[in-house]
């Protein structure tokens, strides 16, 4: 076996067309659906060829497992995975299916493909950045269903702030935290994640805000009144420097 992503619970996330994967791929994904398991037996001229490779030998013929688990959607991908010309049932399925990919990937620490698939249910359930809220507000007419959405896209607007968190893109974090609380503004999470990524940013009074709410709300939590603490200490400290650089200004001009 030369390689097995299933093994490290990590799955392979590419784009086809870029030259990411073998040309036997290239060739056989488009004909398959999500959640299809396909065998392949690729002929050298579809992958290796006479490349020497230390766990492949020359002209080998490959075999693989390949499973499809889920295709994001691209610029020029095909209409049905465009939201506007999807009916808002398939758009839960489809957001539904992009959040469990996210966690899966975040439960194994890849972060960076945890983000893609959080943004790809954002942009189903129509919440990303650029979107008419009140052009999609409107398709969501089933109560049920615009219920749904929110939560759906309450979830994963947390995960995503949380996935930035981990890889310290404070600034990214916070507008989705941003869009978290705008979901739901009394939701512990979502305050307490907006502070955190505020304490990232700088704004620590800000951030102490959210803190205190969040631990109001959840007095139990150890991890945001350590949090809270941190703010606080950072927040003295601050005072003290300023308090020291204009006592050393005042001083000079005496």
């Amino acid at each position: 076996v030369v390689d097995d992503s299933r093994s490290r619970g990590e799955p392979m996330c590419f784009a086809l067309g870029q030259g990411d994967v073998i040309a036997g791929w290239e060739s056989a994904l488009p004909s398959m659906r999500c959640g299809e398991l396909a065998m392949l037996i690729v002929h050298p001229d579809m992958s290796y060829g006479e490349a020497e490779l230390a766990a492949v030998p020359m002209r080998s013929c490959l075999h693989f497992e390949l499973e499809l688990l889920h295709v994001l959607p691209a610029a020029d991908a095909p209409s049905m995975f465009v939201k506007e010309d999807m009916s808002v049932e398939e758009r839960l399925v489809e957001a539904t299916k992009s959040k469990e990919l996210g966690n899966a990937r975040f439960k194994v620490g890849s972060f960076k493909d945890a983000i893609c698939a959080y943004l790809d249910a954002i942009y189903f359930l129509g919440y990303e950045a650029d979107c008419d809220q009140r052009a999609e507000d409107g398709l969501w007419s089933d109560p049920v269903r615009a219920e749904e959405r929110k939560a759906l896209a309450l979830a994963s607007q947390l995960n995503l702030c949380q996935s930035l968190l981990k890889l310290e893109d404070h600034e990214a974090a916070l507008q989705h935290a941003e869009a978290a609380v705008a979901l739901q503004p009394d939701n512990s999470k979502a305050l307490y994640r907006r502070g955190l990524a505020s304490m990232g940013c700088g704004h620590f009074t800000k951030a102490k805000s959210d803190l205190l709410a969040a631990a109001k709300k959840e007095p139990r939590s150890t991890e945001i009144r350590r949090s809270l603490e941190e703010c606080q200490q950072r927040i003295a400290n601050e005072k003290s420097a300023t308090k020291d650089a204009y006592g050393g200004f005042l001083s000079r001009s005496d």
